[in-house]
């Protein structure tokens, strides 16, 4: 089992250590759209169906980590042409742009919980705003990397200074999201509580205020011996 993994991960680290930043941005870029299509043709189960949400979650955490583990392993430190340079700057904004599409989708999910959501669910949502911080980091990592490259090969100032300003744009939006939901299922998550709490409180007060009518009509019913 060990090996299989060292040689999964092997085969990891050599096919991102080939992929150029382009070649990588392009395909995160489709992952992105591909997870954003399957929320949306989905959206009303994933908004009352907790395995199905985990299932979607589970897409999230695979697409972050992919994102992750090529920030790790990626040693180009140039550009080889300012083409490719260009390219780069205009998918870094279009991934950015996407990781806004994936954290509304995770702040609508909060916002609009079915009736039978409960405390596991609630924690699924948060996994999900906690999954879409670490990916607007992980962008927002590359994206520093990007932009030193670029200015490195020539790339004009204002061109990277656009890049760069879109970028911080867009990784504000996706963190206030992300925490946005993170807040609303905190706040559910106390009031599930506090409702099995008042529920459980409510029972027993029920339970012993039926024991004491029960004692009474008990103590009435006892015969008073006569003398």
């Amino acid at each position: 089992m060990k090996k299989i993994f060292a040689l999964s991960l092997l085969a990891s680290t050599l096919l991102f250590a080939s992929e150029t930043y382009s070649q990588f941005l392009n395909s995160a870029i489709k992952d992105a759209y591909e997870i954003h299509n399957y929320s949306k043709e989905n959206l009303q189960t994933l908004s009352q169906n907790e395995n199905e949400l985990q299932n979607y979650v589970k897409k999230l955490e695979d697409y972050e980590q992919k994102v992750s583990q090529f920030i790790d392993q990626q040693n180009q430190e140039i550009f080889t042409s300012q083409k490719e340079a260009q390219k780069s700057l205009d998918e870094l904004e279009m991934l950015s742009s996407q990781s806004i599409v994936l954290a509304k989708t995770v702040a609508y999910l909060a916002s609009h919980q079915g009736d039978n959501a409960n405390e596991s669910y609630n924690n699924t949502i948060q996994t999900a705003s906690k999954t879409i911080l670490r990916l607007s980091d992980d962008i927002g990592i590359m994206a520093d990397r990007i932009l030193l490259m670029a200015k490195e090969i020539g790339i004009m100032a204002d061109r990277i200074i656009q890049t760069q300003e879109i970028q911080s744009k867009n990784l504000i939006a996706t963190q206030k999201l992300a925490h946005y939901a993170l807040s609303l299922t905190d706040t559910q998550v106390t009031q599930t509580r506090e409702g099995v709490q008042n529920s459980l409180h409510n029972g027993m007060s029920n339970m012993n205020m039926n024991n004491n009518q029960m004692q009474t009509q008990q103590a009435s019913q006892i015969a008073i011996p006569m003398h």
